[in-house]
This record gives structure tokens, sequence and C-alpha cells, in this order.
């Protein structure tokens, strides 16, 4: 259906008191490859639409999503959005209002990108670290992708905005001749950086040979008050949790472990979550409510200084100035040195884990690297376990910096005192 048709049947039922449209364009080239061979080629466009409705009165909003399909007509949406009324008024929360008009972004320009020359780039970036006679790419899954996505609401907001994706999904397989080892590497970015897409490539291959020579910890005993570093899945499950915890939902649910002027950590990091971080993938102009997205210190010198979130709860907190969900995150600390003591670089876990509510955190490690002082001896086997808000009192942070699709900031969290078995 046309973009006017759909605001012509939310516009016809007089029950629908407010509405937010979101549609969704998208262009992509998508490569398959099986070993270097490129099994499949082809060219997406897909359109998305979805509308949440709300039916409010001066006590209490409740909202109901409605998907639009191809196979939808006039008649369809229109039964579909009477069904959806039915639903809000059976799941009322408290009286909350949508966001009012605000400038309007229009970032609708085309683009000169060539998506095809871009996915083939990227091929040649993957297998230009494919280099090793032991070790090889066994699969390889590359899309790029461009976004146009517009926000309508019925407050008179209208945003359109364009996003850039890069993403690599492949195995990496390392052979020791006895066996054949296996790990799994996916890449996402929003920039172009084919250098980048070869060094992270040609890690994840000398990872996986690290992998098959791997020993355990009855071949070698790691002493105790060890500096353990985190990265990637875990230390992004890390951040997600700390500023879940600083969510505007959590602190309304009285759930959160933090209040303002509360010392996170007695390291002086600050962390700032923002819409947009050049490169961060997830980066976003507005949110799904149509709340223009800027920026929020959330932690200043290892303090609690604000929350962010959602206009929703925003508004039951009273909120000023109501961030919106702000998707990425940048942090800032003072470097540690820590290259010339024992330390251990936790590489890969099974399945990081983390407990909000106890505060566990820690897996069972499927890659690691020790440093015994002269070199570095892969391990596997093992688990780590640590109480999450007493570890981040006294977290430390590399110099090295690393950008992933919703974080900017040093590449390891350094802790001590973890549990190690």
């Amino acid at each position: 259906m046309k973009k006017n048709e759909i605001l012509a049947c939310l516009k016809a039922n007089k029950k629908i008191t407010d509405y937010e449209l979101s549609i969704v364009n998208k262009d992509s080239r998508e490569l398959f490859y099986v070993l270097d061979h490129l099994e499949i080629n082809r060219a997406v466009k897909v359109e998305t639409a979805s509308i949440k409705v709300y039916v409010s009165d001066k006590k209490s909003t409740g909202s109901s999503t409605v998907a639009i399909t191809a196979a939808d007509d006039k008649k369809s949406l229109t039964d579909k959005l009477k069904k959806a009324v039915i639903k809000a008024k059976q799941a009322k929360n408290n009286y909350y209002p949508l966001p009012d008009k605000t400038n309007n972004i229009k970032d609708n320009k085309k683009t000169k990108r060539n998506l095809n020359d871009i996915a083939s780039n990227v091929a040649k970036a993957v297998f230009k670290a494919d280099k090793y006679k032991n070790g090889w790419i066994n699969s390889t899954e590359i899309f790029v992708s461009e976004f146009t996505n517009e926000f309508i609401n019925s407050k008179g907001i209208n945003h359109i905005s364009n996003n850039f994706k890069i993403e690599v999904e492949c195995i990496p397989t390392w052979s020791n001749k006895k066996e054949e080892f296996e790990l799994y590497k996916f890449y996402e970015s929003g920039k172009i950086d084919y250098k980048q897409i070869t060094r992270e490539i040609d890690e994840i291959l000398t990872l996986a040979k690290d992998r098959s020579n791997a020993k355990t910890l009855k071949d070698v005993k790691l002493p105790k008050n060890l500096k353990v570093l985190v990265k990637n899945d875990m230390l992004e499950t890390i951040l997600e949790n700390m500023v879940y915890d600083l969510n505007y939902r959590n602190v309304f649910m009285k759930q959160s472990h933090y209040s303002k002027n509360d010392v996170l950590s007695n390291n002086k990091f600050n962390l700032t979550m923002k819409g947009v971080i050049p490169g961060c993938s997830s980066s976003r102009r507005f949110d799904g409510h149509g709340v223009v997205l800027k920026s929020k210190k959330l932690i200043a010198d290892g303090i609690v200084k604000n929350n962010y979130g959602d206009s929703q709860f925003g508004y039951y907190l009273k909120e000023k100035n109501i961030t919106g969900n702000l998707p990425v995150a940048k942090l800032e600390a003072k470097g540690s040195s820590y290259k010339k003591d024992k330390h251990l670089i936790i590489e890969t876990f099974s399945s990081p884990q983390l407990e909000s509510d106890s505060g566990y955190w820690g897996g069972e490690v499927r890659l690691a690297r020790y440093f015994d002082g002269k070199k570095y001896i892969p391990l596997t086997g093992f688990s780590i376990a640590g109480s999450i808000y007493e570890d981040l009192k006294k977290v430390e942070f590399s110099n090295e910096q690393t950008l992933t699709p919703n974080y900017s900031g040093p590449k390891y969290m350094i802790f001590k005192g973890l549990e190690i078995s």
C-alpha cells in the first residue's frame, strides 16, 4: 500500500487517538561463498511498514502494533486497525503523550554508493586474508545494505534518514593434521574500511590456529589475582547491562542498581550515550517515537550523573529534556598498562553470561591467550566468573581502541580477582 493510503485508513478510524507509522526501504547486495567460490549473488529491495496505534484518555494510554504486508489493501488494513484498537484498550498503561512536532529530519538525498562494487571489494578484502596453508575460510556471507527510514506520527513529526551497513559472517577453520577447529566471525560496520576487514579476518584465522594448539589448565598453572582482559561480545554485554541499568524504565520500575551521584567505579571513566557515532552501524538520527537523538553523558569520572531512555518512562519520571532511546555509546578512560605483566586475554566465550539481578557474569571460555611474561599460550576449556557490580568498581581499560556497531572506546576491559576454574 502507498503511504497516503495507509494514512487515510488511520485518519478514518476515529477511535485511534494517535498513531506512529514507520516505513523502511532496504536496498542490499548479498554474496554467499563456499570456500572462495561464489555460490549466490543477489540484489534485494524490500519495503517494510508497521503501525503503532494508540487509544488514550486523560488517565491511560494503550497501544498495539500492526504489521503491513504486501497483500494488504484498504479493506484488510481497516480490519487490522479495528482489531488493534480492541487490543490497545486491553493493554493500558498510565497516560503518557507522544512526542510533539520537532524540527523534522529530511536526510533523504540519494547516495553515490555502488553497492555491487562495495560488495565485490569486501569479498576481495576477506579473501586477501585467506593465505594460510593449514587455515582457510569454510564459508562467507556478505551483506552491503542501504536503508531509508521514514517516521510519521499524528503529532506532526515526519522524519526521513538514511543508514548504511556492511556485514560479514564467516567460519574460519584450522587443521592441525589430527583435527579441524572452527571459530565464528561476525563483522559489522557503518563505514567502508577494506583494510580493517582484512585485518579482522586475518586475526580470526590466527585465533583458529591458536584454538587448534590450545592447552588446558591442567597444562598451565595460572597465578592468582591475574589480570583478565575481555573484549567483543563480553565487553558489549557488560556495557549493555550498565546502560540498561541507567535507563528511565529501570529507574521508574525501581530495578536500577544505581541512583544519580552514586559511585559506579573508582576508575574515573566517562560514558556518553549518543544518537550517532561515525562508523557505528546502530547509529540513528531519531528513535522509534520520533525523538531527535543527540547525546547525554550518563557517567562522569565514574559517578552516575544522568539517565536516558524512552519518552514514555521519561514522562513518568518528569524528565525535562527526554533523551529518547540513544543507541550508541562512547566510553573515555585513561588507559592502563598490561602488556609487560602476566595477563589473560579472553578471545571468545562459548556464550557470555551476565545476570542483572545477582550481578553474576562470566561463562565458559572457548579460547583465551595467557601471557606468561615472555610469550602467549593459547588456552581452552575453562570458565571465569565474577560479580559485575563489584568488579566495575575497580575496572581498568586498555589504551587500544575499538569501534563496534554500538560502541566506541577501549578495546579491552581489564579485571582482577576473577574466579578461574
